[in-house]
């Protein structure tokens, strides 16, 4: 079985079956639909099918509702990113997760978001990316794709049964009814446990 870490490196990194070469770095090319190159946060060398065009979205082409958030700096908590990410989304998304390096006591600098409508993509695009976080005084820049997994019960699915479950229940992801309140992360029958 795979280990935790494993598994979030993987949510995070992993290509198509028809892609023959991995990649080492999450998915960061991101278009406007109007612009493209590496002055609107467009990385070199990213595998298409994760960049994030509004006006595809804003046209319904594009019906995607699960998004990576990057450079989170390290220092940022669930709770504290939870609390940015409501103050001007509030109701618009149901499942939030940003990855905990237990070891360091850190987060891994990335998280990801399931926003209820792909509409509700537009204003969190303008909000977030391309803009410094507010608190640490970071110089990281935040990037928003469009996350490999794609949906809240697909993202539920896959942590549910995984060993991130035998660590604190704050570290783990937090999800929305319908409405709009918090719930308990279902804990999955297959819990993989540690191996000691």
């Amino acid at each position: 079985p795979q280990t935790r870490l494993q598994t979030q490196i993987q949510l995070s990194t992993s290509q198509s079956p028809a892609s023959s070469k991995a990649s080492l770095s999450p998915a960061c090319n991101v278009s406007s639909g109007t612009t493209g190159g590496h002055a609107n946060g467009t990385c070199n060398g990213t595998n298409p099918k994760f960049v994030l065009s509004l006006e595809k979205v804003r046209s319904g082409i594009d019906v995607r509702t699960a998004l990576m958030i990057r450079n989170i700096p390290n220092k940022y908590s669930q709770k504290m990113l939870l609390s940015a990410l409501e103050e001007s989304h509030r109701g618009h998304f149901d499942f939030m997760y940003l990855p905990i390096d237990f070891k360091n006591k850190c987060n891994v600098g990335y998280a990801f978001i399931n926003f209820v409508q792909p509409q509700y993509i537009v204003s969190f695009y303008h909000e977030f990316h391309g803009r410094k976080w507010g608190k640490f005084n970071s110089e990281k820049v935040c990037e928003i794709t469009y996350a490999r997994i794609q949906g809240k019960q697909q993202l539920i699915s896959h942590f549910q049964n995984s060993s991130l479950m035998n660590e604190d229940p704050k570290c783990r992801p937090v999800v929305f009814g319908q409405d709009g309140k918090q719930e308990e992360f279902p804990v999955g029958s297959n819990v993989r446990t540690r191996r000691g």
